[in-house]
């Protein structure tokens, strides 16, 4: 219980940190509106905010996990937070609109995004790491290190689907036939293997740093 305690009070410091890093990265995005009287990249405001959703699921998830609830509720929990992990770490994709002549541009744009892709990386070094704290304390360290790694391999494969297929989160449901044929080819195409393999290796770094790093402190 005292573990579970601490844990509640280390996640309202996380959420701290989360709220500034999203107020500006939201400050800069509006800011450049201002600036350039475009809403060019305002489409970032609506990929952070899908960013968010995995990480307050994952506490929804982890009040089941500490009292030792499975029910069906859980269970959508549980998928639901699969389907929109991805979503956290697709951010760093978003690098592909950074084009301008410009330098003054280009160099607030890069600021931009890199706002944005790290607040949507912490979303989701946030959420896994939340459950990943319920799945060691429940179970063992190997099982919960296992968790991290699949997870982080899974949302690569996520971001492939979304950013080269272009797929969404949302069309599981509205086009569930269309989605799963694209998967399964996708599975055995090099490209996709490829592009899962490194940047889930970055993710996969990035987790186990921050859990290396809690572990510490």
């Amino acid at each position: 219980m005292n573990n579970l305690i601490t844990l509640y009070i280390l996640n309202k410091k996380q959420n701290t940190y989360l709220i500034v890093f999203t107020l500006v990265a939201i400050t800069l995005i509006l800011l450049r509106v201002k600036l350039t009287h475009t809403i060019y990249l305002l489409f970032l405001l609506w990929n952070l905010f899908l960013a968010v959703i995995p990480y307050a699921i994952s506490s929804l998830i982890k009040t089941d996990f500490s009292l030792k609830k499975y029910n069906l509720k859980n269970l959508l929990l549980q998928v639901t937070w699969l389907l929109f992990i991805p979503n956290t770490y697709y951010l760093i994709t978003d690098f592909v609109h950074l084009h301008h002549n410009s330098l003054p541009q280009f160099a607030f744009d890069f600021l931009l995004l890199s706002c944005f892709t790290i607040a949507g990386f912490y979303c989701g070094m946030l959420s896994i790491y939340t459950l990943f704290n319920q799945i060691q304390f429940f179970y063992k360290n190997k099982i919960a290190m296992a968790f991290t790694i699949t997870i982080s391999y899974l949302c690569a494969f996520g971001i492939y689907i979304g950013r080269i297929l272009r797929f969404n989160s949302w069309d599981i449901i509205s086009k569930p036939i269309t989605l799963l044929t694209s998967i399964t080819e996708s599975v055995f195409q090099i490209e996709a293997i490829d592009f899962t393999l490194e940047l889930g290796t970055l993710i996969t770094i990035v987790n186990l740093m921050y859990i290396k790093f809690k572990s510490n402190h």
